[in-house]
């Protein structure tokens, strides 16, 4: 079971960390460098345990849902966009869980608001993954080769059988560097 839940886990965050970054064609009047740090649409805090980063789900060119098909996604500096945690990702271990990024609060955000989104590993998330059978021990996020190799490593511990543990990790080649 813990081998079963550990490639599971890692395949869910390949499968999104994998589009890290991606912004559709229509890129005028974007909100992308609102949100961004030093040019960067992710950041991992200083013990590797918490990502958060950003793509363009709906492929509309920008972070969040445009008000109609043609709007602008910014005016003055302010966001203009709805739905923004659904095109925000994020990670993080916390208290033996993972816990997962699902604020939606920055939808009319001015640029030094914007920016803190990135900052978001101190904030209370929601819990990603049940305490009823495992622990998450471990999850570590270590650039191979940044912006384009991560690797991600992840350990489960049996609630039931303290002793029994499982150890997996996996690589993520960023396709949007």
């Amino acid at each position: 079971m813990l081998q079963k839940e550990s490639h599971q886990l890692l395949t869910y965050l390949q499968q999104h960390i994998q589009h890290l970054g991606y912004q559709g064609a229509s890129r005028q009047q974007t909100n992308f460098r609102l949100f961004e740090q030093d040019n960067k649409r992710y950041a991992i805090d200083l013990n590797g345990q918490c990502f958060i980063f950003f793509y363009d789900l709906n492929d509309d060119g920008c972070l969040g849902k445009r008000a109609t098909k043609h709007s602008s996604c910014i005016n003055r500096q302010t966001n203009q966009t709805k739905d923004l945690a659904k095109e925000v990702f994020g990670i993080k271990l916390e208290r033996k869980s993972l816990y997962i990024y699902d604020k939606n609060n920055l939808e009319h955000c001015s640029r030094q608001e914007c920016r803190q989104l990135l900052n978001a590993c101190r904030e209370k998330w929601r819990r990603f993954t049940s305490e009823d059978d495992y622990w998450v021990e471990r999850l570590h996020f270590t650039w191979l080769e940044e912006p384009k190799l991560l690797r991600i490593a992840l350990k489960l511990t049996s609630k039931k059988q303290k002793l029994v543990s499982y150890e997996a990790s996996g690589l993520v080649y960023i396709l949007n560097h």
